[in-house]
């Protein structure tokens, strides 16, 4: 199409105007690109630490994990005091470092050495993923632990819980409550039934199962075991159709509890008792066994002993100290060890593993059985007091 040549002119002279504005604009543009400074994250200085509250799983808690350097650990943590050692021969050799205000302490043999055991004393510092913290209810940790691990080979004080949901961690009990939670690193096995094995009864509301006569055991006949009820410092052995076959008086008694002979596959029955003096406080075991008649299979044994000056030396008072024992059966003996706890005004300041000691099995001494009486074939029994086995070694 030809245009006339006045609009020719026109029209280059608005390309040309166009072309020009189109110029000015991109280099302004690109300046403005140009300027904008880039923003550039640096790395924090120093180390970063997670905050609570903290993953309790079976490799440790948050950051402080099973199997490190203790020094290691302790190079995490900000500056001041956080290392003590305990020490006193054949009880606790531990070094212990104190994290999160004190709420989480994490142990060792040595301080070059490495973490064994992680405890948790704080409420709202860390928990485990179905919910277990310090200060969770007792119904609440049914479900939340899985079933309670009852090991036959293995008998621990009933205020600790261990569940099959995580068996390397132990729950202790203050009435009602958590009070501690702490991961070891020596991970119960899960050992397959033995279907030839004695069957322990079922716990009831007053009494625990046990397998202490050979009755069933290597035969056609069903193993039938029996009831163990603990009454203060009343111990009666039942068979399940009621017959009382022995009852035994010791006092302080701390608990009893059946724990599986591997040479027969038999139970004995082990108590744990807790002696206190002015200026000392004793731990004992002893073991019987039910061969017809009840049968010593280890006499009164002190297997821990503290005295005032020994807790001083740990910073507590021997009133503020427990053990919570835990008797693994061996062939011929039970070794011990457990938890000790350490208070200071009430409130729990000290979680740790203690010492593991062998008690061999000694020539059993005889106790005499119930005498038979009463109507209906039942038995009641003089109790025999067991009182040797207070405060003995």
């Amino acid at each position: 199409m030809a245009y006339p040549r006045h609009v020719k002119g026109v029209l280059a002279i608005v390309l040309l105007l166009g072309a020009c504005s189109d110029a000015r604009d991109k280099p302004h543009i690109q300046r403005d690109r140009a300027e904008r400074p880039r923003r550039i994250i640096e790395p924090p200085s120093g180390i970063v630490r997670s905050l609570p509250p903290h993953a309790i799983r079976a490799e440790g808690v948050g950051p402080y994990r099973l199997g490190e350097r203790l020094d290691t650990l302790l190079e995490q943590l900000p500056g001041g005091p956080r290392i003590a050692l305990f020490d006193i021969p054949n009880f606790v050799h531990r070094s212990l470092i104190r994290a999160e205000d004190d709420t989480v302490l994490i142990g060792g043999a040595e301080p070059s050495g490495t973490a064994s055991f992680v405890a948790v004393i704080g409420p709202e510092v860390a928990r485990t993923e179905s919910g277990i913290h310090v200060g969770v209810a007792r119904e609440d940790l049914d479900h939340a632990l899985g079933p309670i691990v009852e090991d036959l080979d293995r008998a621990r004080d009933p205020r600790v819980l261990i569940g099959e949901h995580l068996r390397n961690l132990s729950v202790i009990l203050d009435g009602k409550r958590a009070r501690a939670l702490v991961v070891t690193a020596n991970a119960r096995p899960v050992i397959p039934p033995d279907p030839t094995a004695c069957i322990r009864p079922a716990r009831t509301d007053r009494a625990f199962g046990a397998c202490m006569t050979a009755t069933g055991i290597g035969s056609a006949a069903p193993p039938t075991g029996e009831l163990v009820e603990v009454t203060g410092d009343d111990v009666v052995i039942s068979s399940l159709d009621g017959v009382r076959l022995a009852v035994l008086h010791l006092p302080t008694l701390v608990f009893a509890a059946p724990l599986r002979n591997p040479v027969d596959g038999r139970d004995e029955l082990v108590a744990i008792m807790r002696s206190d003096e002015p200026n000392a406080r004793t731990w004992s075991l002893v073991a019987y066994r039910l061969d017809g008649k009840l049968v010593r299979t280890i006499e009164p044994t002190m297997i821990y002993q503290l005295s005032s000056a020994n807790v001083r030396w740990i910073g507590g008072e021997l009133r503020d100290v427990e053990i919570y024992a835990e008797l693994i059966a061996r062939p011929d003996a039970i070794e011990t060890g457990g938890l000790l706890t350490i208070e200071n005004g009430g409130k729990l300041r000290y979680v740790m593993t203690i010492s593991s000691s062998v008690v061999p099995r000694r020539h059993a001494k005889t106790l005499p059985l119930p005498v038979e009486s009463g109507a209906g074939g039942g038995r009641d029994a003089d109790v025999p007091d067991d009182s040797s086995a207070i405060g003995s070694g």
